[in-house]
Order: C-alpha cells, then sequence, then structure tokens
C-alpha cells in the first residue's frame, strides 16, 4: 500500500503546471504521476477520486475550475 495522497498533492502537480491548465491535463499528471486509481483524501479523512477531490477543493476555495480549465485558488493549502 502507498502513502495516502492528499489534496495538495493535486495542487503541487498544478503548481509544478505554473497554476492553472485544462482539467484534462491536470488529470493525466495525476495518472502519471500516482496511477489511474488514485485515491486522495482530505485531512478529515474522506477518500475521493480526481473529480471528487478535484470539486471538494473547488468547495474550499483551494482552486477554481472555470470553462474546462483549474487555477489554483486564493486558500492556502494545508501543510503536512
Amino acid at each position: 500500500m502507498s502513502e495516502p495522497l492528499f489534496g495538495h498533492d493535486l495542487l503541487g502537480l498544478l503548481l509544478e503546471k505554473g497554476g492553472a491548465c485544462p482539467v484534462e491535463d491536470l488529470r493525466a499528471a495525476s495518472v502519471a504521476a500516482h496511477g489511474p486509481a488514485a485515491v486522495y483524501c482530505n485531512c478529515g479523512g474522506d477518500s475521493f477520486d480526481f473529480d471528487g477531490v478535484l470539486g471538494f477543493l473547488g468547495s474550499k476555495g483551494k482552486v477554481t475550475v472555470q470553462n474546462g480549465t483549474v487555477s489554483l485558488g486564493m486558500a492556502p493549502a494545508c501543510q503536512h
């Protein structure tokens, strides 16, 4: 079993892409880095697939998704 992935791991991939990119590019980066069955979690222990964690991060202001592009939001990421 690999170490758990957290939402901030996805934020790190987005940061590597300059802070904004098409959602499908971020999805591809997630698959390349963590595999197609990656499960992300939050600090509360909830588990998410890629789309679920993207929605969760959006609800917390950590990313915005508009017109098929995901961008870093204004809320800071957790530090682990």
